[in-house]
C-alpha cells in the first residue's frame, strides 16, 4: 500500500509540476528532494541511536554485557535483552555491527512529500478531495497538515511504526529551500 500511495501521489502531482517546470528541472528537484530526504533520516537516526551505541562500545572495552543491564529500556526497544549479561566482547561487536546495519532509507516517499510541498506551495488554492474525506481541502491546509501530523509520528515513535517520517519531513525541507533558491533567482 505504501508504494502504491507514493506512486499514486507521483502521477498526481508530479505530472502537473514536470508541466510547470520541465522535464530536467522536474527531475533535479524529484532527485534532490529525495537524496535530501535520504540524509536528513540518517541524521535523526544517528541522533537517535547515539547513546545505544555509546552504552555498546563501553560494554565491549569492558569485554562484558552487564554493562548494559542499566540501559535495558533503551536497548529493549531495539533487541531482545535475554542473558545480555553473559554476552563478551566479540558478541557485543556483531550486536553493535547488526545494530549499525538497522537503519537503512531506501524509497521514494521523501520526494514525494517534496512535490507535495512544491504543489501546495505552488498552486494553494487548489481544492482536493481525499479518498476518505468527503469535502474538499486546500493544497495549502493539506500540506500543512501532513507535515505537523509527520512531525508528531515521528517524535511520538509508536510502537511497531517502520515509516521514516523524518524523511518525509527531509523532502518537504529540501523542497522548500529549492523553491525559496528558484524564487530569489527567479527561475521558478
Amino acid at each position: 500500500m505504501h508504494i502504491f500511495f507514493n506512486m499514486f501521489a507521483l502521477y498526481m502531482f508530479g505530472g502537473i509540476l514536470e508541466q510547470l517546470w520541465g522535464t530536467k528541472r522536474f527531475l533535479f528537484y524529484y532527485l534532490l528532494t529525495g537524496f535530501g530526504a535520504g540524509l536528513v533520516q540518517e541524521l535523526f537516526w544517528t541522533i537517535e541511536f547515539h547513546s545505544v551505541v555509546g552504552a555498546l562500545n563501553d560494554a565491549i572495552s569492558a569485554n562484558s554485557g552487564e554493562i548494559l543491564l542499566n540501559h535495558q529500556v533503551e536497548l529493549s526497544h531495539y533487541f531482545r535483552l535475554e542473558n545480555i549479561a553473559s554476552f563478551d566482547a566479540s558478541a557485543l561487536i556483531e550486536m553493535k555491527r547488526m545494530f549499525l546495519n538497522m537503519p537503512i532509507t531506501i524509497g521514494a516517499s521523501g520526494a514525494v512529500f517534496g512535490l507535495l510541498l512544491a504543489f501546495g506551495w505552488l498552486f494553494p488554492e487548489v481544492e482536493l478531495y481525499l479518498m476518505f474525506i468527503p469535502i474538499p481541502i486546500k493544497a495549502k491546509f493539506f500540506v500543512i497538515f501532513y507535515g505537523v501530523a509527520e512531525l508528531f509520528m515521528g517524535v511520538a515513535q509508536f510502537s511497531g511504526d517502520s515509516v521514516a517520517h523524518f524523511a518525509h519531513l527531509g523532502g518537504m525541507f529540501f523542497g522548500a529551500i529549492l523553491i525559496l533558491i528558484w524564487k530569489k533567482k527567479k527561475t521558478l
